[in-house]
Parts: structure tokens; C-alpha cells; sequence
């Protein structure tokens, strides 16, 4: 708390690496609430899923009821998320956003009529219906509230959210809100806030890099294109050969090879061969799209075209354009190595503090990120857990190295995580470093009440998975996967986590520029790119067992390379691993202790 109170007072950016479940969201929105109190600044809270804000309300709403402040603070979401037009609010991403557009420049949606109104007799009105609602809303308040007011009201919730966070002190929102340009800029502007007087606080900051990178790029494929002729033949438009013509050019390209970089003039030179420039080309499958929304009420791949033709042309620093293949089918895509780009905002805010429990190596965060090296202070703060309470086991002879990826080595691994289930008395979890990984050893496991994700499974799968694991067995997952971060497992649901193998990514051209963009830019290719990120995604599978003081948790790591000096650095310099051939000996031992 009190570095959180110099970095805001000296303007600084602080990264913080703390163990989760200590406090940090307590710690620094006291610290950011007391400063902005002082000084009048705005505070931006940022995760990196709508279902961790509900943690920031109600920090929000104990510190304005203890000490009687005058805060307010609003649970921004995006504005289909907030959506309760019957109509709209099914759609997918890109129609729904342009058809939301599309309706109220016609004014022709009466929630947004209700909420700010299109002219000046509705723009009263809805003042109105705000004010009423401003009056009872208190210090804080989930979104689902104001969605629900919204729906009693037949006023748009998000309009509403809006005019709060131009309200309140506080804004608690995804890392797009403030992370994206585009993005930003509008709400900005929306709710007349300023980048240099704004604290802005990053909550599970391991994850920004990634996420960002993720947003900015985008891709189109033999799918997209095949499903965009069938739009357009149900919409009687002119007929473009979309599919054959992106496969020939794509063939013509990759021959032989499954994947390889190309350049932006080649793709420019296939869309002049639709017959129009590409402006016009990206408003012409804009336009079909959007029809096709209207009438259908479905998602458009015209639209996905739209977006994708647009982004396609602008040259940013750290991007490549890989072309892919495989059974006749093609993907092009326009990927983003440098976050920073969009992230370097950070160095214009007032300050700002990242954290997480998992945000180690420092270094590689703030450089990846683009944070003022001069202007930012790390920190990692020791665990104010009893360390006794949690055993690291390194179980040796094991490991997921491509070239030992044989069928006698996957019975091993089943053999040990059969032996250590049946040593821990309550729920384990075993996380893998890719479903590949998982269907491969899986089939050799014989210990029963398995929990197993699926790839693609839907958050209700995810939702009823924990469900079932809540009342005892074995959950199954992959590392990095939405069961193996953001998730809290307060009851001690986990007793033993077995972590198999390291989730390096799959070597491919993407990898290898990361790697070469990193190692140009920082000397640390390797690590930054490709080895420090997958240790990262192991330390946050091994901490879902221990989310509060009283917690133990036994932790067993499957892979020799966790002993290798270049992955062990990443671990907290207070984790000490215990090297064993029998590890379900030292669980049996730890929880009879």
C-alpha cells in the first residue's frame, strides 16, 4: 500500500508481484481512491474478464461505507454485453456493432431514445430517467443491476454506463477500454476524462502482453471466403469466385511449404483482381454484410472481409503477414509481435500499477509492455503465506519434449498421476501444456471421476465442470486454459495440482519472429518470446490450490526442463523444489502432516 502511495505521488509506474490472495486489489485501490480523493484524478481498474469485476465493486463499496467518502465507481462493459434489444443482442462481434451503428443513426431504437435521447425533448427526458436512477445508485454497483434498471426502464444499460463512468471516480473496465486506441479515445471523450490525469491499475498484468497482441491482429480464411459467396448469392449480389480465387493465389504461393510469410502488396494485388480498389472493396462487403445482418439476424463473414481488408493495409512496426495451408484449406493473417504499440499509453498516465500474482521476470513485463524504463519501479513482494503450507515436488524422468513424445512415455506419466491422485485425500487437478498432450496420455489413466475440459468448450461446460469438480475427483486441463487462470478455488477444492510438462507454444513462424523481433529489440528472443511466457502459464496452474492463508496444496511438476537453470530463474527466488522419482511418497507424507 504505502509503494503504491509513492509511486502515485512521484508519477511513476509501479510493477508489483504478489501473491495472490494477499490483498493487492485492497492495497492499491486504497492507496489510488485516498490519492485521487486529494487530487481529482480518475482511476481506471483493468482486467481481463467481465467476471473479475464484481472483486473492485465491492472493495469500492467497503471503503466508501468504512470512511463515508464521497466515491462513486461504475462496472463498465462493452456495449454488447450490455444490449438488451431483443434483436441485436445474439449477434456476433462484428454485426452486432455495425447494426447497433446502422440503428440509431436511422433513430430507430427506442432504448437508446429512452437512455440519451435523439433529440432535445428525449434528451430531457432521459436526463430524467438517469438523475432518478443516479439517485439511488449508491457508491458502486455490479452491471448486471444497471442491466436489470435498464430492462425496467427500457433504457439502454450502456448508454447509462456511460454517463456513470463520466460520474465517478472510479471505472472499472477491460484492458480493451483503455488498451485499444480507437477504443479509448471515444470513451475518453465520452465521459471527459484525460490520459495525464488518470491512474490507471492493472489487475492479472501477466496476461496484458498476450491479450493485446491477441485483439490487434486478425485473419481471414478458404472458410470465410466460401461462406461470404453463399451470403452474397442470398443476397442476389454480383458473384465473385472469393473462394477459388484466394486458394489459387494462396496455392500459387505456399506450393509445397505449410506456411509462410508474405507480404501486404500480394494479397493487394489478388483484391485488385475483384474489380475494385480496396476501399471500396472492404465498403462494398460492409455494405452486403450489414444487409445481411438486417434480414437475418445472423453473423456475416461479408463483414469479417469488411474488417479484414481495412487492417490490411496500414503498416505498423512489428507485424507479419503469415500465409497457411493444410488439406486444401487457407488461412491469411496479419499477427502483432509488439503490444507495446498500444500499451506505452501507460508512460502518458499520471501513473500507473500493475500486478499480478504470477508477473515475473519483471524486466521481461515492462519491456515487452513499453514502460519508461527510468520512470518505473518493480517490485516483488514475499508470500505472507506460511510457506509450509505448500510442497513443490520436481518429478524426474518425466517430460513433454517433442522428441519424447512416445506412447511408453505417456503410460509413465498416466502410472505417476494415477499414483499421486490416490495419494491425495480430496480433489487434484491436472493441468497439460496442450489438449494434444492431454488426449495423448488421458486414454492411460485409470483412476476414475474424471473432469475433463474439452477444447472449445463453451463458459456454460466450463461453468458446470467446476460444478461437478466442487463436489470432489479429478479436474483435467490445460495450462493457460480458462480453468487454469482467473478462477478461485476458495473452498479447497484442490488438494494436489499436477503440472505436466512445459506449455511451450508450437514452433511456428509466428514463434520464430517473436523470438528474432525480441531478441532484436531486447537480446532476450528466447526468453521472451518463447520459454519465460510458458513457465508463467505453470506458476499460474500451481497457484489455483493456494487462494487464501489457511490453504495447502501439494504442487507437482512433470517435466525435468522446470530444473533447467533458464526456466527455474522465472520461479520466485523463495520456491524450493523438492527433486524426486516417487513424488506421491512426499504427498502421501505431506498431507498426514
Amino acid at each position: 500500500m504505502e509503494d503504491a502511495f509513492d509511486a502515485l505521488s512521484s508519477g511513476k509506474v509501479l510493477l508489483a508481484n504478489a501473491a495472490t490472495g494477499c490483498g493487492k486489489t485492497d492495497a492499491v485501490l486504497s492507496a489510488a481512491i485516498s490519492y485521487a480523493h486529494e487530487t481529482d484524478m480518475a482511476i481506471f481498474f483493468l482486467t481481463p474478464k467481465i467476471s473479475q469485476h464484481k472483486i473492485a465493486v465491492d472493495v469500492v463499496n467497503g471503503i466508501a461505507a468504512k470512511h463515508r467518502l464521497g466515491i462513486r465507481a461504475v462496472d463498465l462493459i462493452g456495449r454488447r454485453h450490455a444490449c438488451i434489444d431483443p434483436v441485436l443482442h445474439d449477434l456476433d462481434h462484428d454485426g452486432f456493432y455495425q447494426s447497433c451503428e446502422k440503428k440509431r443513426k436511422k433513430e430507430a431504437c427506442a432504448f437508446y431514445a429512452n437512455a440519451k435521447g435523439f433529440n432535445r425533448v428525449q434528451e430531457a427526458k432521459a436526463n430524467m430517467l438517469f438523475k432518478k436512477m443516479l439517485d439511488n445508485y449508491g457508491a458502486a454497483r455490479p452491471h448486471q443491476d444497471v442491466v436489470k434498471l435498464g430492462e425496467q426502464t427500457g433504457c439502454c444499460p450502456y448508454e447509462w454506463l456511460i454517463k456513470l463512468a463520466g460520474a465517478s471516480n472510479v471505472i472499472i473496465a477491460d484492458y480493451y477500454h483503455f488498451m485499444i486506441p480507437e477504443i479509448r479515445d471515444i470513451l475518453l471523450l465520452k465521459t471527459k476524462k484525460k490520459i495525464e490525469n488518470s491512474i490507471v491499475i492493472v489487475d492479472e498484468a501477466h496476461n496484458l502482453a498476450r491479450r493485446v497482441r491477441e485483439h490487434l491482429s486478425s485473419s481471414v480464411s478458404s472458410f470465410v471466403f466460401a461462406r461470404a459467396e453463399k451470403e452474397m448469392r442470398f443476397l442476389g449480389a454480383e458473384q465473385i469466385p472469393l473462394e477459388k480465387e484466394f486458394n489459387k493465389w494462396a496455392q500459387e504461393r505456399l506450393g509445397k511449404t505449410k506456411e509462410k510469410l508474405v507480404s501486404r502488396l500480394g494479397f493487394d494485388n489478388l483484391l485488385t483482381d475483384f474489380g475494385k480498389e480496396q476501399d471500396l472493396l472492404a465498403k462494398h462487403f460492409e455494405e452486403l454484410g450489414l444487409e445481411l445482418v438486417e434480414r437475418t439476424n445472423r453473423k456475416s463473414a461479408c463483414l469479417r472481409i469488411s474488417r479484414f481488408i481495412a487492417g490490411w493495409k496500414t503498416e505498423e512496426e512489428g507485424v507479419v503477414r503469415i500465409l497457411k495451408g493444410k488439406d486444401g484449406w487457407f488461412a491469411l493473417s496479419k499477427r502483432f509481435l509488439d503490444p507495446s504499440v498500444a500499451t506505452s499509453v501507460l508512460n502518458r498516465c499520471h501513473s500507473a500499477i500493475l500486478m499480478s500474482g504470477t508477473l515475473l521476470p519483471l524486466e521481461m513485463h515492462r519491456d515487452t509492455l513499453g514502460l519508461d524504463a527510468e520512470n518505473t519501479v518493480m517490485k516483488s513482494y514475499p508470500s505472507p503465506f506460511d510457506r509450509n503450507n505448500t510442497m513443490h515436488l520436481l518429478a524426474q524422468g518425466h517430460t513433454t519434449r517433442y522428441t519424447e513424445r512416445k506412447t511408453e512415455n505417456y503410460a509413465s506419466m498416466a502410472g505417476q498421476i494415477d499414483r499421486i491422485i490416490g495419494n491425495t485425500p480430496g480433489g487434484t487437478a491436472v493441468f497439460f501444456p496442450s489438449y494434444a498432450v492431454q488426449n495423448a496420455v488421458l486414454p492411460f489413466i485409470k483412476s476414475g471421476n474424471l473432469h475433463i475440459q474439452r477444447e472449445s468448450a463453451s463458459p456454460d461446460e466450463v461453468a458446470e465442470l467446476l460444478r461437478r469438480f466442487g463436489n470432489g475427483g479429478v479436474l483435467v486441463g490445460v495450462q493457460g486454459g480458462s480453468m487454469s487462470e482467473g478462477i478461485d478455488y476458495c473452498n479447497g477444492e484442490i488438494r494436489t495440482a499436477v503440472i505436466v510438462g512445459v506449455a511451450l507454444e508450437e514452433m511456428s513462424l509466428e514463434i520464430q519472429a517473436l523470438i528474432d523481433y525480441y531478441q532484436e529489440k531486447f537480446g532476450r528472443g528466447w526468453e521472451y518470446g518463447y520459454m519465460w511466457p510458458a513457465v508463467v502459464k505453470a506458476m499460474q496452474a500451481a497457484g489455483r490450490g493456494i487462494r487464501k492463508e489457511t490453504d495447502r496444496c501439494a504442487v507437482v511438476y512433470m517435466d525435468e526442463r522446470f530444473a533447467w537453470k533458464n526456466y527455474r530463474s522465472v520461479f520466485d527466488s523463495g520456491t524450493q523444489f523438492i527433486m524426486t522419482g516417487e513424488p506421491e511418497k512426499y504427498v502421501k507424507e505431506f498431507w498426514k502432516g
